[in-house]
């Protein structure tokens, strides 16, 4: 199926499928056993996509062996809490730059979700046109567990398909979000029940229905759906940018990270 792989970054490569029209963006899990991603791996992720606009009639984007947990907090929690916010701020602007990246693809984006998308990969695959899931498949909002706001545009795409009470529910309070319950909440377009390895070539066969499509007419409609909230996504993503940054320089969010990687439960009445 696979007729030729591109390494575009340590941690990312393009999979070109036989005259299919369809490509797929893997992220890699490289050292960390649950897909997180530095600022160096999403702009390698961005440029991939910007250089197959034109080129594939649908694009897959998935994670091996889980989607991903968003960014690599242990490389965080190393620094001292006055140089997390220029990290934070880098990893905001490649996440940005993806997303954006992502809803001007002149083609359908699908988001194939294994595991769990968790935090900023959970927005990712929020930012993809369809998203289709694992059986065993977790979403998890996770920002408000270390202290942080959301960021990669995971309150803009949960507040436009659940409403502003329930998204505040599941951003106020992370609790795992199972493949059955995201597709009925509409955070989901299907759950497959199948063998995980076989899970993304099911949908990657799937994927060639929008693919033998009419992509232009594919694109168009993307514009059109985004025209609804057209301006907000860049507002909401700069907004995202500057809270996430002036949090990560709290005691909030030395006291999360702490506590993450202690296994224990933040004390949030002393900060």
């Amino acid at each position: 199926m696979i007729a030729n792989t591109e390494r575009v970054h340590e941690e990312v490569r393009i999979e070109h499928l036989e005259e299919s029209g369809i490509a797929r963006l893997v992220m890699e899990n490289g050292d960390s056993s649950l897909n997180t991603f530095r600022p160096s791996k999403v702009e390698a992720m961005a440029t991939a996509v910007e250089a197959l606009a034109g080129d594939v009639d649908c694009l897959i984007v998935y994670g091996e062996p889980v989607f991903s947990v968003g960014a690599d907090l242990r490389a965080i929690e190393q620094r001292p809490q006055e140089m997390r916010p220029a990290k934070i701020d880098a990893i905001a602007a490649a996440s940005n730059r993806f997303i954006r990246t992502v809803r001007t693809f002149p083609a359908p984006v699908i988001a194939a979700v294994t595991d769990v998308a968790a935090g900023g990969g959970l927005g990712f695959a929020l930012a993809c046109d369809l998203i289709y899931v694992h059986e065993d498949a977790i979403f998890d909002t996770a920002y408000a567990r270390i202290g942080l706001t959301p960021d990669n545009a995971t309150p803009f795409f949960l507040v436009k398909t659940v409403g502003p009470y329930k998204a505040r529910e599941l951003l106020f309070d992370p609790q795992p979000i199972t493949a059955a319950e995201a597709v009925e909440l509409g955070l989901a377009n299907g759950r497959y029940e199948t063998e995980k390895a076989a899970f993304v070539d099911e949908v990657t066969a799937d994927a060639r229905t929008y693919a033998e499509g009419p992509t232009e007419t594919h694109a168009r409609t993307k514009e059109l759906v985004d025209s609804v909230f057209a301006g907000r996504l860049d507002e909401h993503l700069e907004h995202e940018r500057t809270a996430i940054k002036r949090m990560s320089d709290s005691n909030l969010f030395d006291e999360g990270l702490s506590a993450f990687f202690a296994d224990r439960e933040p004390e949030w009445v002393s900060q």
